[in-house]
């Protein structure tokens, strides 16, 4: 008692009140989900209760865990002999030269030591949050060098590191670059690759320890100090829970260069224990030192990944590379030495004292052996690579492309388009790496040869020359095998959603890539097989995809398989420590009770995906009050609250104090805990479902106003921040706000959220939207025989856009571009809906005069047909029948007028809207260099061709791209084309009255049905390889039309832009390019039609199709093709007919 109560007294003060204290520990609960790097490896319990953590609300549940944390934690910090107990988990990891699997161990806990261990880290990453609770990177974490990528700790307290896709995205994608940068300039000629071996389980613990020690900051007190270092010691050394077999200790502890492991006293994990959450951190402050012994020895430019790194450097001496490597190692040796040469061994256990002494410890980096042909370290010449090989910065970009896309569709069209260009690159990339392996076992044939050669005969030079291009292609190979995993997952995953359970050929597909092994016969051959297949995550990615639809009976039949596996790998059954058992437990277990296992964890995981489950129960309970109330009562409550603490006054309504307080430090840095509080409350107080969807559900029948929506989509944005929602100050008593919502912006709602995120932008394209409906509701005066312009137009030019986005791979733009051409969508036609100024007419000294000397000269014609001659006009006498004639008159005058007005509102209407936009009093809510960008792409819409794709391009220059966003508003604006856009009684009962020209136009509508965006992807003839243009991407419109009159037309003039191809019963193709020369034989009353109504698409895509290709930077080749689909016969009657034909000839 005496000893632990010296313990306390030892290690407490400021850091150990700050380490056991709720607000601490919940941070670490708030970020669990960051740091469970293999959820399959906990055990049941611990998988509830990681369900249970995902409501983040749960006060009950969360503070027993954070009791149960602060316990285990008091135990290790004041216990000299309580460790985290760890297990290991051996995942297959590479085929060896023996036949045998290599494995890499992986390490987990349970569920309350995991989160002890980050509330442990949290001292050393961050400087202690106890004062003002913000969260600043501690003075260990400030030494990472800019150039680390992996596992950076970050400052959102929702995760523990930086998103890893993002981080090794950016990792490759820079590497890439710089290597067709050098490749082109030669500022290095070599490219490095420098691999550790075994990284993990060779570092010494106490390495770490010193390294970290020696930078704790100079002010901390010395209980404060002793802490940390008691702390550093918990998070060093695990003990080793797992109970190995002979095979797997041999594996386990296995020394370079000797046979026999020695015997230890089992107990503790080896080195750094590689899937627990510190062991990261860790890593990177070990490579810290060895990065500088890399850059002293190639001197370059450098890029790490943890233990990966790439050097570009002009340091190599290729026929000393090995002596370099050699040499690398003798200095990481001597910083070992250095470090540890003064360590306290006196709180090491003994089991570690003993791996240290035996030799278990010791960073080096892969050298080159001769007897092996391919090594992990490795240099490549940058004047000697392969075209392709340079390209893999093109692929990078697609693969990083594909991985948003595949989260921002919103058709089936999108997402075919998107797994044909999967398909593609899957299928190209296959291609490549069966041709690279092609030409090593070809280049290691040739090896053999040489070495075998007679020792007079045998030429060094050669025999060097093949093993550096066996070395080169092999690394090549490597990361186009990494790429192909990446393409041909997301093609598996796209397919499943097209695809029916019953469709057999998507089953197949998967089943050869499960079952590759089983096709052969010997061991080895089966290892092979399933050792590629799995290292490449293929395996396990079409395991998950098959489960998904599967029967039980295939279930049953994939886990005897997958046991298989398993002893294939371990040649014994291992249930304890295999990582391939553990993750398909359920699969190879099977049976009754792993299905009602199975229900419990989806009952559990079904309750995780609601996170406000319990904000719920507390706004039922607490804010009762707030039901079913009229509108004035909430407009109060929102202008009350607002003049108040705002923040403090949603927590007081619906949280307890204990739950404000032990979320302090979450809150002071993110804006997540307030957000969903503030959207519970405002939820309840406007009768909707607690949730985030922006596709808002109400539970009455009033209608929702356009300032609730707003409000509402403020408090579902991840992005929301108190400050900028408060200074939007939006007050239910405004006019604007009263106004019932325009429930048609729910169609285009969810597209905002995903292209534009900003909560800010987001609002003003609701108050554009609602602005754009409120303006168009009457209509336009002159323009009622034109089609709609309002915002359904919008709507529907906002989902071409879209479509053109997924379609189109080189218009990439921005989410900046996403806002400014969205709200160019609803504002490009805003002119249209003005009445014109009526002395336009009289001041108009061209057309106006014409059409009134037009209406005199009629006039004076009908009082001359009535007078006889030498009789005066005001003697002719005329009777009541001539002013009758008299009104005809006035009637054709007043259309003339008509169309006239109509004709000024059209033809400019482009210029006028920009006008508008930058002038408008009532758009005052967007900023002024937001009006006048909006303002130039919809000037742009009416804009010859030519001044738009011949315009240079300064996208990568700034932050908009206005060169795309013209382009796609003005394709987006062509393409809406179908039915939707006229109303049939309109038409029926108005033909008479409409002009030649409006009825063309309307009837041409009605027989379009819409339009179909499809991208195929072949390869160039003359090209291949994956380099630039080698892929061809070719954009198919299909437009269903319900018109089958095909009969043969005389050609008088080829057509410009397109030519006709393959001509049948249900319409036709034309190809875009080039001049039709098929005219005389196919020319038809169809085809005449569709480009006479649609001869500005057509010459938009002729632009767009050679701009593409004349684009440098478009690594797409590119061909255009409209498909007419006839869907129906044609069903007009003699007069419909009759308008189109005079029409067109």
């Amino acid at each position: 008692m005496k000893r632990t109560q010296k313990k306390v007294e030892k290690y407490s003060g400021r850091y150990r009140t700050f380490l056991l204290s709720d607000q601490n520990i919940y941070h670490a609960v708030y970020s669990l989900r960051s740091y469970i790097f293999d959820f399959e490896l906990l055990e049941k319990e611990d998988k509830e209760r990681y369900y249970q953590l995902q409501d983040k609300f749960d006060e009950i549940g969360i503070k027993k865990v954070i009791e149960m944390v602060r316990q285990k934690i008091t135990e290790l910090i004041d216990n000299d002999d309580c460790y985290v107990e760890a297990e290991v988990y051996f995942r297959p990891k590479k085929l060896k030269n023996d036949g045998k699997v290599g494995y890499r161990p992986l390490h987990t806990a349970d569920l309350i030591s995991q989160i002890a261990l980050v509330a442990m880290l949290h001292l050393l990453v961050y400087e202690i949050a106890d004062v003002d609770r913000k969260l600043y990177l501690s003075n260990v974490s400030r030494l990472l060098p800019g150039n680390f990528y992996g596992n950076r700790i970050s400052l959102n307290p929702e995760v523990l590191f930086k998103p890893w896709k993002q981080q090794y995205q950016a990792y490759t994608q820079n590497a890439n670059e710089a290597l067709k940068k050098y490749n082109a300039s030669l500022e290095y000629k070599y490219e490095v690759a420098l691999d550790l071996e075994n990284f993990f389980p060779t570092i010494d613990p106490m390495l770490v320890y010193r390294l970290i020690v020696e930078r704790l900051p100079v002010n901390m007190s010395s209980s404060d100090r002793e802490l940390m270092k008691r702390i550093l010691i918990k998070l060093l050394f695990c003990k080793l829970k797992t109970k190995l077999s002979d095979k797997l200790k041999n594996e386990y502890y296995r020394i370079k260069g000797k046979e026999e492991v020695p015997i230890l006293e089992a107990g503790f994990v080896r080195g750094i224990p590689q899937g627990l959450p510190q062991s990261y951190f860790f890593g990177n402050i070990c490579m810290i030192p060895i990065a500088e012994i890399f850059q002293k020895t190639f001197q370059g430019i450098s890029y790490f990944y943890v233990d990966d790194s790439v050097i570009f450097t002009n340091d190599v001496k290729e026929d000393k590379f090995g002596e370099q490597l050699e040499h690398i190692n003798v200095e990481i040796e001597r910083l070992e030495k250095e470090l540890l040469r003064e360590v306290e061994e006196d709180f090491c256990p003994q089991t570690v004292l003993d791996m240290r002494a035996s030799g278990f410890y010791g960073i080096h980096v892969h050298g080159m052996d001769e007897k092996e042909v391919v090594s992990k370290s490795s240099f490549t010449r940058l004047d000697q690579l392969d075209e392709s090989e340079l390209y893999l910065k093109c692929v990078s970009r697609e693969a990083s492309q594909a991985g948003k896309e595949i989260y921002k569709i919103y058709s089936d069209e999108e997402d075919i388009i998107l797994e044909e260009r999967m398909r593609v690159f899957s299928s190209e990339i296959q291609k490549k790496i069966t041709d690279l392996t092609e030409k090593i076992e070809s280049l290691t044939k040739e090896l053999e040869t040489l070495q075998n050669a007679l020792e007079d005969e045998q030429n060094p030079d050669e025999v060097r020359e093949h093993k550096k291009r066996i070395q080169n292609l092999s690394k090549f190979r490597e990361r186009w095998i990494r790429y192909f995993r990446f393409f041909e997952y997301r093609k598996q995953r796209l397919n499943l959603r097209h695809v029916c359970e019953l469709d057999k050929n998507s089953e197949k597909e998967l089943k050869e890539i499960i079952y590759g092994a089983q096709t052969y016969e010997t061991e080895l051959e089966k290892l092979k097989v399933f050792m590629q297949s799995y290292n490449e995550n293929i395996w396990g990615a079409a395991v998950a995809i098959y489960c998904d639809f599967a029967d039980d009976k295939a279930k049953e039949m994939l886990g005897k398989y997958i046991l298989e596996l398993n002893h294939l790998c371990f040649e014994e059954e291992n249930k304890e420590s295999s990582y391939l058992y553990k993750v398909y437990e359920e699969l190879i277990e099977g049976g009754k009770d792993q299905e009602n296992d199975r229900d419990h964890y989806d009952k559990f995981y079904l309750e995780s995906l609601d996170s406000y489950r319990s904000l719920k129960y507390y706004a039922s309970r607490k804010l009762k009050a707030f039901s079913h109330k009229h509108y004035n009562v909430a407009e109060l409550w929102v202008e009350q609250i607002q003049n108040k603490e705002w923040k403090e006054e949603i927590f007081k309504r619906l949280l307890s104090k204990d739950m404000i307080q032990m979320t302090e430090i979450v809150n002071e840095n993110t804006s997540q805990i307030l957000r969903m509080a503030a959207n519970a409350v405002y939820s309840q107080l406007f009768n909707v479902e607690i949730e985030d969807r922006f596709a808002i559900r109400k539970f009455s029948r009033k209608p929702l106003s356009c300032g609730e929506f707003r409000i509402l989509l403020f408090l579902r944005n991840r992005l929301f921040t108190e400050e900028a929602f408060l200074k939007q100050k939006i007050l239910l008593n405004e006019t604007r706000n009263k106004a019932d919502l325009d429930y048609a912006v729910m169609e285009v709602i969810e597209i905002f959220r995903s292209f534009v995120a900003d909560p800010i932008r987001i609002d003003q394209l609701v108050l554009t939207h609602q602005y754009t409906y409120e303006v168009w509701k009457n209509g336009s005066k002159h323009l009622y025989f034109y089609t709609l312009h309002n915002q359904e137009h919008a709507i529907a030019l906002i989902r071409n856009i879209v479509k053109l986005i997924h379609g189109i791979s080189f218009l990439k733009i921005s989410a900046l571009d996403f806002y400014v051409l969205f709200l160019a969508c609803y504002l490009h036609d805003i002119s249209m809906v003005k009445i014109p100024s009526l002395d336009a007419f009289l001041t108009d000294k061209e057309e106006g005069d014409s059409i009134a000397w037009e209406h005199l000269q009629e006039v004076y014609q009908e009082i001359s047909s009535h007078m006889q001659p030498g009789e005066k006009p005001k003697d002719s006498g005329l009777g009541i029948e001539d002013i009758a004639q008299i009104k005809k008159l006035m009637t054709h005058s007043y259309r003339k007028l008509d169309a006239y007005y109509e004709k000024k509102i059209r033809e400019k209407h482009a210029s006028d809207s920009a006008a508008e936009i930058r002038t408008r009093t009532d758009l005052s809510f967007l900023e002024g260099t937001v009006r006048e960008f909006v303002a130039e792409i919809s000037e742009a819409h009416q804009a010859d061709e030519r001044d738009i794709y011949f315009t240079k391009s300064s996208a990568t220059e700034k932050m908009i791209s206005l060169k795309f966003d013209k382009i796609l508003l003005r394709l987006a604006d062509l393409l809406d084309m179908s039915n939707c856009r006229i109303s049939r009684p309109i038409l029926y009962h108005n033909l008479n009255q409409m002009s030649e020209e409006s009825a063309f136009h309307w009837i041409s509508h009605l027989l379009t049905q819409g339009y179909e965006l499809q991208t195929e992807y072949g390869i160039a003839k003359d090209k291949g390889g994956l380099t630039p243009k080698s892929i061809v991407e070719k954009l198919v419109l299909t437009v269903v039309v319900d018109m089958s009159q095909m009969s043969k037309c005389e050609c008088q003039k080829p057509c410009e832009y397109m030519e006709i191809e393959q001509v049948g019963e249900n319409g036709f193709e034309l190809k875009v390019g080039k001049d039709c020369e098929n005219s005389k034989d196919y020319c038809n009353f169809l085809c005449k039609w569709f480009s006479r109504k649609n001869q500005y698409l057509m010459k938009e895509l002729f632009a767009l199709e050679k701009y593409l290709n004349r684009v440098p930077d478009n690594y797409f080749g590119v061909e255009v093709s409209v498909k007419i689909k006839i869907a129906n016969r044609t069903s007009l009657d003699e007069k419909q007919f009759g308008i189109l034909e005079r029409y067109l000839r």
